[in-house]
């Protein structure tokens, strides 16, 4: 499947799906992406890694984010979603941004 192929199959899974956009599974998306933010700040705290870098290793989590979510496609009965990407993508902003909260206060 191209590009083209993909990008049509999961705009049309999208819009099936359109009613599900809030739903547990998206807290749960979010949830757990939030708590892998949690744990990397704890990580960044403890090493010492250094504040400028921070945003570095976001960029990171949300590749992987989305790799996580574009490899389903190749796992027969599973599918693709933009939504389930933006959920993720919101827990590691929420993480991002207590690590921020809690970096200004030290």
């Amino acid at each position: 499947m191209d590009g083209a192929h993909l990008a049509g199959f999961v705009a049309a899974r999208e819009a099936s799906a359109h009613s599900k956009i809030i739903s547990l599974d998206k807290f749960a998306h979010i949830g757990i992406y939030l708590i892998l933010g949690l744990l990397t700040n704890r990580s960044i705290q403890r090493l010492g890694v250094e504040s400028r870098h921070v945003w570095l290793i976001y960029i990171a989590l949300l590749i992987s984010a989305g790799l996580d979510e574009w490899h389903q496609c190749l796992i027969p009965k599973r599918s693709v979603s933009v939504w389930d990407f933006a959920a993720n993508a919101t827990g590691l902003v929420l993480a991002f941004v207590a690590f921020r909260i809690s970096r200004d206060r030290s």
